[in-house]
């Protein structure tokens, strides 16, 4: 017979720290991530817009994907540009996680942690690229993400930073 049967503690679960807003919500909101620069620099009066899926030149139009970018070109990124692919594979591992909350299978811990790294990893990326002459960038994306986790999933941080150690 275990404790629980027998009228004693009931083994303890750690606690997950339950995450706001419905799974769909936390979904969508990950994914609008998506369409808004994560970094917009500004270069002697001209904008280029950082997504995760491009940049985004305002003189002249134009688009610049990521393939292209990371694979073609082979140079058209600052200091440590691996930082940029591997903030887009963190939130793209962090749009899987919540796309998991829709089936109930999310550990809200792992999204909000990946979210973080997404946008720490990020912060690196507008970091580098001040470091030439001119260049202002200013990371709206990673600003949004912190902010993201923060909203939707402050207490599953709090679990994941502070949770007791069995």
């Amino acid at each position: 017979m275990d404790d629980a049967s027998a009228g004693g503690p009931a083994p303890s679960t750690p606690y997950r720290g339950e995450p706001h807003g419905s799974p769909g919500r936390r979904l969508a909101t990950i994914a609008a991530l998506a369409v808004v620069p994560w970094t917009v620099i500004l270069v002697y009066g001209e904008v280029t817009l950082v997504f995760p899926f491009g940049f985004v030149n305002t003189n002249p139009p134009e688009l610049i994907d990521i393939y292209r970018l990371l694979v073609v070109a082979k140079g058209g990124l600052p200091r440590n540009p691996e930082l940029l692919p591997l903030s887009i594979l963190f939130y793209l591992v962090a749009l899987a996680s919540a796309t998991a909350g829709l089936a109930d299978r999310e550990d809200p811990r792992f999204t909000a942690g990946i979210l973080v790294l997404a946008g720490l990893s990020h912060l690196g990326v507008a970091y580098a690229f001040s470091h030439r002459l001119a260049y202002t960038p200013v990371p709206f994306g990673a600003v949004l993400m912190f902010g993201v986790a923060w909203w939707y999933y402050w207490p599953s941080l709090r679990a994941l930073m502070l949770a007791p150690v069995d």
